[in-house]
C-alpha cells in the first residue's frame, strides 16, 4: 500500500512538472521572438538592412494611423518586399507550427530527464548491462530532444522557417513513445 502511495505521489508530480514545462515552453512562444509584431518578424526572417528596417516601419505606422486592417497592412509589406525582391516565407508557419514544436519539444526534454534519472537509479540498483544500455538511448534522444527545440535555436541565435507542420511531427511522435516509454517504467 505505502509503495503504491508513493508510486502515485511520483506520478503526480512526474504529470505536474511535464505540465509546468508545457506551459513555460508555451508562454516563451507567445512572447519573444514568436508572436512579435510584424515588423521584428520581419527583421529575423529576411536579412533587411537598417534602411528598409526603418521603411518598413514607417509604412506600418503609417498604415496603422490610417485604420488599415491586418491583411492591408501584410499586403503592403508583401507588396514592398516584392519591389526589393525579397522572397517571402508562407504567413504562420514559425508563430504556429514551431510554437507547437517548441511546446512539445520541451515536454520531450522533461520525459527524458525523468527517464534518465529513473533508468540511472535502476543501475544503480541492478548494475544491469540492460539498463546501461536505457540509459545510452534516453542521453542520446535528450540531446536530439535538445538540439531540435526552437529555443536552443533562438538561444544560439537561429531561425527557422518553411517546414509547416513537418516541423513539429517528429517531436509529436517522439513525445508519444516517451511518454508510453515512461508510463511502462514507472509501472513496472
Amino acid at each position: 500500500m505505502n509503495r503504491y502511495m508513493k508510486g502515485n505521489v511520483r506520478t503526480w508530480l512526474m504529470l505536474t512538472a511535464v505540465v509546468a514545462a508545457a506551459l513555460l515552453a508555451t508562454f516563451w512562444t507567445t512572447s519573444e521572438p514568436i508572436g512579435t509584431p510584424l515588423e521584428r518578424q520581419l527583421w529575423g526572417r529576411w536579412d533587411l538592412t537598417n534602411e528598409q528596417r526603418r521603411e518598413i516601419n514607417q509604412l506600418i505606422r503609417d498604415l496603422r494611423e490610417e485604420g488599415a486592417s491586418w491583411k492591408e497592412i501584410i499586403g503592403a509589406v508583401e507588396a514592398k518586399l516584392d519591389e526589393w525582391n525579397i522572397k517571402q516565407s508562407p504567413h504562420g508557419d514559425i508563430e504556429f507550427f514551431y510554437s507547437a514544436k517548441a511546446v512539445v519539444s520541451t515536454i520531450n526534454i522533461t520525459l527524458l530527464l525523468f527517464l534518465l534519472v529513473t533508468y540511472i537509479d535502476l543501475y544503480t540498483k541492478t548494475k544491469s548491462d540492460f539498463t546501461i544500455g536505457l540509459v545510452i538511448f534516453s542521453m542520446i534522444l535528450l540531446f536530439y530532444a535538445l538540439a531540435s527545440n526552437p529555443i536552443i535555436h533562438w538561444v544560439f541565435g537561429f531561425r527557422a522557417v518553411g517546414l509547416g507542420p513537418f516541423a513539429m511531427l517528429p517531436d509529436l511522435f517522439t513525445c508519444v513513445a516517451l511518454a508510453t516509454l515512461l508510463y511502462l517504467t514507472v509501472k513496472y
